[in-house]
């Protein structure tokens, strides 16, 4: 796996949520959040992004974002947001089953260590191939960003 540095993460026009809750859970919340979308005549475009700020057994602070093809109004549940801008990234790309993803973290994670770096950002994960076929799981892709602090001390 390689790792870039001084990378951006730019998508524009998304709809997101944060929220405490089981892994079990996840799936039918990001579909309540579709179904409000297609309420206002919007569509998703691209893979989902996603960032996991704590777990605390099973329950995890998770935020979701979907990029849309046009703005849709916030409420108290689903956020729009025009804008998710992350710089001076450090980021790699993992292909191959969901599961390992956790790996391609880990490894990041061993990267930030071993330089050195202050993370200021929870790690991104940007679905680039999204797949729904279990026989697919293979041909998963996803890049992960990490915003890094530019400062020396």
């Amino acid at each position: 796996m390689t790792i870039l540095t001084k990378q951006t993460l730019d998508k524009q026009s998304l709809i997101s949520f944060r929220k405490k809750l089981r892994a079990t859970e996840l799936q039918a919340h990001v579909e309540k959040m579709l179904a409000y979308v297609e309420q206002y005549g919007a569509a998703k475009v691209g893979g989902g992004i996603s960032a996991t700020y704590a777990i605390e057994g099973d329950v995890m602070d998770v935020e979701m974002y979907v990029p849309l093809d046009k703005e849709v109004p916030t409420n108290d549940e689903f956020v729009f947001k025009p804008r998710l801008f992350l710089d001076n990234c450090i980021a790699a790309t993992h292909k191959g089953h969901p599961q390992l993803l956790e790996n391609a973290l880990l490894k990041l994670n061993e990267y930030v260590e071993e330089n050195k770096l202050t993370p200021i950002s929870a790690g991104f994960v940007v679905i680039i191939n999204e797949v729904t076929d279990m026989k697919d799981l293979d041909k998963f892709e996803a890049d992960i960003y990490i915003s890094i602090s530019p400062n020396v001390v």
